[in-house]
């Protein structure tokens, strides 16, 4: 069991010194420190009309930062998504079930 957790840990620590994470990173502060953005971001979130909706979050993929920050971070939600998938498969797990 420990040479899973030591090859998990090994991992993790590839990834933090990825490309992938370094540039969610770095798209990610420069979204934090962009104040016109986050509250776009905020105005999106509150939209109740799907054409307004549609529209707000076509202005924000217009701004190449948050373009980025989400092909990053969609990239890195694949990844997590597919080493979740592999280890309910390990365990058999299935919804609402504890898998044994």
């Amino acid at each position: 069991m420990s040479e899973i957790i030591n090859n998990t840990y090994k991992l993790l620590d590839i990834l933090d010194k990825s490309s992938l994470i370094k540039n969610l990173t770095k798209y990610k502060t420069r979204l934090l420190n962009n104040n016109e953005i986050l509250n776009k971001i905020k105005d999106t979130k509150k939209e109740k009309n799907t054409d307004k909706l549609i529209l707000k979050r076509k202005e924000l993929y217009s701004n190449n930062d948050y373009k980025m920050y989400m092909k990053y971070y969609n990239e890195l939600s694949l990844i997590v998504l597919k080493i979740n998938k592999k280890y309910s498969e390990y365990i058999n797990l299935k919804e609402h079930s504890c898998g044994i």
